[in-house]
């Protein structure tokens, strides 16, 4: 049996520590995705298969997770050696040298068959730092029984379709609010925002990383935003404190028609041990203002390798195992991971048991990735407070998104000057 121990740190919401082998403890860190039954299985399958061990240590997802891992980069790098990275944090550590490049390992194949944005994702100035793991994107769903009763056949594809089917939908009793979002001032709201503006057509940063948000279709985005609520009252006025989970738990209790959901939505929402709609939702692509443009938000994340690491083509060989397609398949239908593989989704396995596959790759070519800028953390904190205040009438669309300019420059500028010391 090999002598070498590969490292991970997983994120998700427990304490424990669970070890496989002997040897130094080693940890291993992903934002999100499969629980760690799935997580322990898989890896006992890798220590089976190839005699490495594998330790795991399961912290809280968030400021707990990153301080972890940290503590780890700014003392060398060799107490992790593999962990999952989101795509915002990908020019935050290749600038920082605290991820590896795998260049030498991805295939003309793999990018000829990786999903553009799930591979963008993990790539910054034309090198691949990571190989996409969970390739999510925020799909629209809409309850079909409530709109067939309401005498609607399709979903809407514009905006103004979306306004008039949710007053119908409310004004026949069905619902209080025809929708709800998840606008507390988190990275949450970060991600709905990026979503809607982007269906107006609105942009966050130009290629020189200059903030573009303050004008134009992101202003307008906005203040549709704050229509919906107060205007149209089409909105739950709960959004600008709920988080994605107030989001799928009124979903699952029938209590919206329309909704945005991270993953592979249909898996809970068809779960009846959770869900109180179950065969009620469809996916539809994302309305727009046209219709003819309907962007989402997505998410990519894949797994990295420390700089610190002694034995990277090891951490490679459990990344393949991990996030290769047969990896991806089996978490997907384990667990409802989306895959960054284009093949799979018409892999007859998968499409057997995720419905309306077929929808969410037709999606998959209209995301749109947030903002990935070195100083992504600082921004995305200070961006989320200054939408928030519009949401809740404190400030004018134009004024919060004009505050969160003149902050995103000087963000930015310290930024540079940390880097030049």
């Amino acid at each position: 049996m090999k002598k070498i121990l590969v490292s991970v740190l997983v994120a998700i919401l427990s304490f424990a520590i669970f070890s496989f082998g002997f040897g130094e403890e080693i940890e291993l860190n992903t934002i999100s995705g499969p629980d760690v039954d799935f997580l322990l299985k898989r890896v006992q399958q890798f220590q089976d298969k190839t005699g490495i061990r594998v330790n795991i240590t399961v912290v809280p997802y968030g400021r707990d997770q990153n301080i972890k891992l940290m503590s780890s980069f700014l003392a060398g790098g060799s107490q992790y050696d593999i962990y999952v990275i989101d795509c915002v944090e990908v020019p935050q550590y290749a600038e920082a040298g605290w991820a590896l490049t795998i260049d030498e390992y991805v295939t003309p194949e793999m990018k000829k068959d990786l999903l553009p944005f799930a591979a963008d994702g993990m790539m910054y100035k034309g090198h691949w730092y990571g190989l996409p793991w969970a390739s999510e994107w925020k799909s629209f769903l809409y309850n079909a029984t409530m709109l067939t009763k309401a005498g609607y056949k399709d979903p809407p594809k514009t905006w103004t379709q979306f306004v008039n089917i949710s007053k119908k939908l409310q004004s026949s009793g069905m619902v209080k609010y025809a929708t709800a979002w998840s606008w507390a001032g988190k990275e949450c709201l970060i991600c709905d925002f990026a979503a809607i503006a982007a269906s107006f057509g609105g942009e966050f940063f130009d290629e020189a990383q200059n903030p573009l948000f303050n004008k134009g279709a992101s202003v307008r985005a906005l203040q549709w935003m704050v229509d919906s609520v107060y205007k149209e009252k089409i909105t739950n006025p709960a959004s600008i404190m709920w988080t994605e989970t107030d989001v799928n738990k009124a979903m699952e209790a029938g209590d919206i028609a329309f909704g945005l959901r991270w993953g592979l939505p249909l898996v809970p929402l068809n779960d009846p041990s959770r869900s109180k709609t179950v065969g009620q939702w469809k996916i539809a692509l994302m309305p727009s203002v046209d219709g003819k443009h309907p962007y989402t938000v997505s998410g990519p994340m894949g797994w990295a390798i420390s700089f610190g690491t002694k034995h990277k083509k090891e951490a490679m060989d459990f990344i393949f195992f991990m996030a290769d397609k047969e990896g991806a398949k089996l978490a997907a239908i384990d667990q409802g991971v989306v895959p960054g593989w284009a093949s799979l989704y018409k892999d007859p396995e998968l499409v057997k048991a995720v419905p309306q596959l077929d929808t969410m790759l037709e999606q998959g070519k209209f995301v749109v990735n947030r903002p990935r800028v070195p100083w992504y953390h600082d921004f995305s904190t200070m961006f989320a407070v200054e939408v928030n205040s519009a949401l809740a009438q404190q400030k004018t669309p134009q004024q919060a998104l004009n505050d969160a300019y003149q902050k995103t420059l000087q963000i930015k500028k310290d930024y540079e000057a940390r880097s030049k010391k």
